[in-house]
């Protein structure tokens, strides 16, 4: 399990990195809001996407253990 989640950690890093890194403009040191904004909104929809995932997966394996 600490594996699957380093792995997330990593992934959910360099996705953000790469989002704030591309809303930064030539000649600026910080991304602009807009950057922060689809950051937050791309995190919010990967947590989104695991949300239903693991509620998915727990009513099937619960269905599968009660009969």
């Amino acid at each position: 399990m600490g594996v699957v989640r380093s792995v997330g950690y990593s992934l959910g890093s360099a996705i953000g990195g790469l989002i704030l890194a591309a809303g930064t403009g030539p000649g600026h040191l910080s991304p602009d809001n807009s950057a922060y904004t689809t950051a937050a909104l791309v995190g919010i929809g990967a947590m989104a996407i695991t949300t239903l995932t693991s509620l998915a997966l727990a009513r099937r394996r619960s269905s599968e253990t009660n009969p």
